[in-house]
């Protein structure tokens, strides 16, 4: 951590003083406490970052640097998180990593692009609320094909290592020095077209590899309608172990829907469907999670319901709103859940929630209630 943090002052004193035109950073953090109740046992507290879905804080530091022609820079991310494993033992308390560290070069009026680095790149990001996701970048290089025609971009990238999991604090899930060979390279292939005030519709492609984490062949991609300004309308996709489908695949469909009934008033839908592909059938699994809020100036009230069938919470872990896992098996296990909340905004940056989520869980008859009470503060700067 003090080698980091000593790399990291050099490089803002280093920066500061040859590159200051074009250099700027900003940053995040967000944490909060719950105390949990689970049925008759005694409550716990437990310290959480909702808006980040983070056990027990989220700290970001991000930098970006281009020169004054806008054809090079680069761009860096420093974190800190809680690192806990699926248990909810602490490891790692406090660690720095460094989730992104990548130079980018543009050409031909940007047609081109060249990242290479510990690449993050988000133009293929699924923008629904489950999913939320692309099929990953890492160590390595990406060349992007920015409106080849107008809205047309395309991407080509190789990695040989990938970023380990949020949950893992985004370290290299592999050393830095890992060579594998040409075939086990995570090759990702990344197409979009977006016509203006109509629709856009883009995924990305991952061969199978052996770069560390998300080492699975996948697919992923969403169609969004741009048509009318106070609807969001998305739907996503995910096939997921393309290269084993017939018996290992996994499908997730999600579909978000949002109106802006009013200036104060904002209702939504978000639902995902879980299909799985096994030599023995599974039951699928169906989330809903219907929603509502009415914003009174800085203060928003919100609430949330949610139905899962096949799903379960996950409050012994985390309680933010996508705090959910499917089953993925047979066992007659479902969830329902309320969340009443408030959001207070002292400024477009900055913002207290408080708010209480109840869930209902049903293990094969035998029902079992929890509520989390809690506090989430977020600063942006």
């Amino acid at each position: 951590m003090k080698k980091y943090f000593a790399v990291f002052v050099m490089m803002v004193l280093l920066s500061g003083a040859v590159f200051a035109q074009g250099l700027s950073f900003g940053g995040y953090f967000n944490s909060g406490l719950g105390v949990i109740s689970v049925g008759d046992n005694d409550p716990v507290v437990r310290a959480f970052g909702v808006d980040s879905e983070s056990n027990g804080y989220r700290f970001r530091l991000n930098g970006t640097y281009q020169n004054e022609a806008r054809t090079a820079g680069f761009r860096l991310r420093l974190q800190s998180q809680r690192n806990v494993d699926p248990t909810g033992t602490a490891n790692n308390v406090g660690s720095i990593s460094i989730p992104f560290a990548y130079g980018f070069m543009n050409f031909f009026e940007n047609k081109l692009s060249l990242n290479a680095g510990i690449v993050d790149d988000s133009a293929w990001q699924t923008a629904d609320w489950w999913l939320n996701d692309d099929v990953g970048e890492g160590l390595g290089v990406l060349i992007k094909l920015n409106n080849l025609i107008d809205g047309l971009n395309l991407g080509f990238a190789g990695y040989t290592v990938s970023q380990a999991s949020g949950g893992a604090n985004n370290h290299l899930a592999r050393s830095i020095g890992y060579t594998p060979l040409l075939s086990d390279v995570k090759y990702v292939i990344s197409g979009s077209y977006a016509m203006k005030d109509a629709f856009y519709i883009g995924g990305s492609f991952r061969t199978e590899n052996t770069s560390g984490n998300q080492q699975s062949s996948q697919f992923m991609g969403d169609l969004r309608i741009l048509a009318v300004s106070d609807l969001t309308a998305i739907a996503a996709v995910s096939l997921d172990n393309l290269q084993d489908f017939d018996n290992t695949g996994n499908i997730v469909l999600s579909q978000t829907f949002a109106f802006k009934v009013s200036e104060e008033i904002n209702i939504g839908l978000n639902a995902a469907q879980f299909f799985y592909n096994r030599p023995v059938d599974i039951d699928p699994g169906f989330l809903f999670n219907l929603w509502g809020s009415y914003a009174m100036g800085d203060i928003i009230p919100r609430i949330d319901i949610v139905y899962f069938m096949k799903g379960q919470s996950n409050t012994s872990q985390q309680y933010h709103r996508r705090g959910y896992a499917a089953t993925g098996n047979n066992s007659d296990i479902s969830v329902f859940s309320i969340r009443p909340s408030i959001r207070i905004n002292l400024d477009s940056r900055t913002h207290l929630e408080i708010g209480d989520v109840i869930h209902f869980n049903d293990n094969a008859g035998t029902n079992t209630m929890t509520n989390v009470f809690y506090i989430d503060l977020r600063w942006s700067f």
